[in-house]
């Protein structure tokens, strides 16, 4: 992680590991954009956001509606963010990308 953006925040993260759905959503009226759920892997989080492993791409400032699964829950908690940062993961086709939790 790059120092700057180590000082910049404003809420220590905490490793976590956990399944995640996400849904990129249009400007106008917060609808589901066209196409499939994006499927991830949290592998942390703070009272400010999360950080998740996918296999696809988000750009950045977009909204998304996410669900996060735990496993001793019978339902995903839902959770609306916007990317912050996108960066190509080295070590093979995932991207690593920073949510900050807006809801």
């Amino acid at each position: 992680m790059r120092p700057d953006l180590e000082e910049r925040r404003s809420e220590p993260r905490y490793p976590f590991s956990c399944n995640i759905t996400a849904y990129e959503l249009t400007a106008y009226g917060l609808r589901q954009a066209r196409g499939r759920s994006i499927q991830g892997t949290v592998e942390d989080i703070s009272a400010g956001g999360l950080s998740l492993l996918t296999d696809r791409r988000m750009k950045l400032s977009s909204l998304i509606r996410c669900e996060i699964h735990l496993s001793n829950l019978p339902v995903a908690i839902p959770v609306l963010s916007q990317v912050r940062w996108v960066r190509k993961n080295p070590k093979g086709q995932k991207h690593k990308i920073g949510l900050q939790f807006l809801v």
